[in-house]
Formats: structure tokens, sequence, C-alpha cells
């Protein structure tokens, strides 16, 4: 390597040691390029396919500036017979402070440009083509690559992550993803953006490109609850951001598109389709249906459809105690009683529940993510008040809370289970989105 005393050739010196591991490759510093080590010339990086192979696939040679040494690192390589050396596939030259309109880079350019080689000029900027060039050239030899991997190292090195215009950056990169994998982008992105905030803006762009390219019901979600719910959160997100921009488009119809299948509505009752199934709706369905209707607020059309969707399931769910239908008529309650366009809603679901008994108030007054509600020592059985008294009653059980996450931070994060690792404690995203709807009642309240 020489001597590469700078702080930003150390760091990106140990930057694509990492990035080789994490793409697969057997990496190797300082590799002699001859048997005879003593006096053998070297190479900054190599990639190797495995660890056995003698010649790489990929060479990194890092000069600190241009000096007019500059030359000897490709001319070592290149200058050698196949025989003695085997050509790499791809020679990556990488210049940290790199001089103005220097004549060497064209000289450089016009004798080893016909092989596989670049120079890459890091203070003009051209880090993100670095990586892009790097990333097409192992699409060449792999389809696929753990863009997870690749992308939270690059986001971990704030050095080289503050070089790069990071939109722009991700634009090229899903052109370079394989189709067998572009259907996993926005899990991959949900999961980043779940734990880092500063990601968050990059999900919903990612969404916006994928909603032009008519991609966006093409995404796939790892786990079952999302792969149902989806396509309505990643439309509430599409919404939420663009809105303005986007005030031609139905959101009504994508919903409606969204929910049809071949033989059935995705989201409703459905007893006995399948065990998952019967667990998402008991459970989990009344916390997506919320989160989809605030993602949507401004879009009343849009706000109705899913508040239609959460009375309908009210409507045929059995009361019972091995079917607990209070959990969904807390989250129900709730969204209704965000406006007064939803009291008819509201009003509805408050006489279906008063009519066949009460409601424990340590329920009502707290929707949490899973239906796992326990009765408490000091739970009572009450009816649903009207809508002002409830408005009331559930602010004051929310007062200790502060304002907690936004919208679009509890939306990525249901998505992903990649923001529960090293938890210690079982954290309820359903008290997180309460809290917001809460909070959002009681500003609308203040102002009036």
């Amino acid at each position: 390597m020489g001597n590469h005393s700078t702080k930003v050739s150390l760091k990106l010196f140990d930057f694509l040691i990492e990035l080789g591991n994490r793409l697969d490759y057997f990496v190797d510093t300082e590799y002699p390029m001859s048997e005879t080590v003593f006096g053998s010339q070297a190479i900054d990086i190599a990639w190797f396919n495995e660890e056995k192979s003698q010649f790489p696939l990929f060479i990194f040679e890092i000069e600190s500036s241009t000096n007019n040494s500059i030359a000897n690192n490709p001319t070592k390589v290149f200058g050698k017979e196949s025989k003695v050396f085997e050509k790499p596939l791809f020679f990556f030259h990488i210049i940290i402070d790199s001089a103005e309109n220097s004549e060497k880079y064209n000289d450089l350019l016009g004798l080893f440009g016909k092989y596989n080689y670049d120079i890459f000029k890091l203070n003009s900027g051209e880090i993100k083509t670095l990586l892009i060039k790097i990333l097409l050239q192992h699409r060449r030899i792999y389809n696929e690559f753990d863009l997870f991997r690749i992308l939270t190292h690059i986001l971990q090195e704030k050095e080289i992550c503050s070089q790069i215009d990071i939109e722009a950056f991700l634009t090229k990169v899903e052109e370079i993803v394989h189709e067998n994998q572009s259907y996993r982008i926005g899990q991959v992105y949900a999961d980043i953006a779940s734990s880092d905030d500063l990601f968050l803006d990059q999900y919903s762009k990612f969404l916006h490109r994928s909603f032009k390219k008519e991609f966006l019901m093409n995404l796939s979600y790892e786990g079952y609850s999302e792969s149902i719910t989806s396509e309505f959160i990643n439309l509430g997100i599409l919404y939420n951001s663009f809105g303005e921009e986007l005030s031609e488009i139905d959101f009504k119809k994508l919903l409606i598109e969204a929910q049809k299948t071949e033989t059935f509505s995705k989201i409703e009752y459905l007893p006995g389709l399948n065990r998952d199934y019967d667990i998402f709706i008991h459970d989990h369905v009344s916390f997506y249906l919320a989160l989809s209707f605030m993602l949507f607020q401004g879009n009343l059309e849009a706000q109705k459809f899913i508040l239609d969707i959460v009375i309908g399931i009210l409507d045929k769910l059995p009361q019972s105690k091995y079917y607990i239908i209070e959990h969904h008529v807390s989250w129900g309650l709730l969204i209704s009683a965000t406006s007064n366009e939803f009291l008819d809603s509201y009003e509805r679901i408050k006489n279906q529940i008063n009519a066949n008994g009460d409601i424990y108030d340590t329920i009502l007054y707290s929707p949490i993510y899973r239906n796992e509600h326990n009765k408490l020592p000091d739970s009572k059985l009450i009816q649903v008040p009207d809508m002002n008294e409830y408005c009331r009653a559930i602010s004051i059980n929310f007062n200790h809370l502060k304002k907690g996450k936004g919208i679009q931070e509890i939306a990525v994060m249901s998505l992903s289970n990649y923001w529960k690792e090293g938890l210690e404690v079982n954290y309820n995203l359903g008290i997180e989105l309460a809290n917001y709807i809460v909070k959002s009642i009681k500003i609308k309240e203040n102002a009036a």
C-alpha cells in the first residue's frame, strides 16, 4: 500500500476490505505479485473469488495524491504477460487528493483504459461512482448481493457516507439489483429505516420511485401480517409524504385494488382460511388498519374505506371467551373519534358494544399492538361513553406519555422486525400508535 497516512485513505482502506467481505470475496492486502515475497511488487487490496485463487478478480490501488509514480501501479499489473500475472476483472485506481485537470489522468486512461481500468478521484466527489462501479462489476459474476449488508456498511462509515448523495446512489443501485431481488428492496429499506431515523426519508422516496415505475404493488415483506397489510401501509406513507404532489391520484381506488385477490378481499373476517390468517385477524389486524387510517389523514374517502373494513370485521367477529372483540373495539373507537366526520361510525361501534354488555375500561382506553389484554386488579366494566367523554378520558389515560414517535416512523417499524433486535423489554408499537392518535385528538380540541 505504500505510505497512506491520511485519515481518509486509512478509512477507505478498511472500508474496502469490509466491503469485499460483505460481497463474499476473499480479501487480501499487500498481496505479493510473485512467489518471491522479498522485494516483490504488491497490490494494496485484492479481492479473490476464493481463498485458493492465485490471481485476484478485483484490484484496488490507493494513491494519497497525484504524483510522478502514479503510473507504476497499473503498469505493474498490465505490463506483465498473462502467464505471469493474469489480468483482473477490474482495476480500481483510487486517488484520495487528486490534482485538478492533470494530464496524468488522461495519459493513464489512454494507455490502460482499453483494459478494465478506471480512475476515481475522491476529492472530486467520485466515491458514489466508485461504489456503483464495484457493484456493476460484481454483477458481472453474480446475480445477487446482500443489499442490507452493503447499505448498512456504507451508512455506518460516516466519512464515506457523507461524501455520497444517498438518494442518487440508491436510485442507481435499484437499477443494478437483479430482478429476482428487486421485490425485496422494500423490506431491506424498511429494516434500515426502522432503526435509523435519517433513512426514513429514503424509504418514502423509494416508494415514490416504485409507484412511478408501477412496481409498488410488487414489493414483498417477510412477516405474515406485513405481507398482507404492506400495500395499505406503503400507500399511506406515499400519501403522507407526497399527497400534494399526487393530488390527482385516487388513493381510495388504489386501496380497493390492493384489497382484491382473485377470490376474496385480503383483509376481512375469513374464519378457517388458515391458522396464520386467523391469528392475523385475531391479534394484529386492528393495529394495522388503525395505522393505515392515520397515514391517510386528510383523505376522508380513503379513511372511510379503511374504517368500513374495520366495522365489517367487527360485525362478523364472534363474541366469546376465545375471541376478544374488545381489542378491535378499542381501536375502532379510537380512530373514529379523530373527527366528527366519523361520528356515525363511532356511534355504531358504541351501540354494538353497549347493547351486548359492558367493556373493561383498561381495554377501552388502552389500545395495544397485539390482542393480549389482561384483566387488571383495577379493571372496571363500563359502558362506552359518547365521543366527547371518550376523547377526554383517553387523553387523560395517555397524558403521562411524551409526544413519542411520528406516524411514518411507526409505519416503517410496523413492516420490520429488525429494530427489535437487542431490545431487553417487550416494546409495544401499539402504544406508540395509540399515543400518536390521542395526541392528534388533543391538538384538534385545543385548536378548536
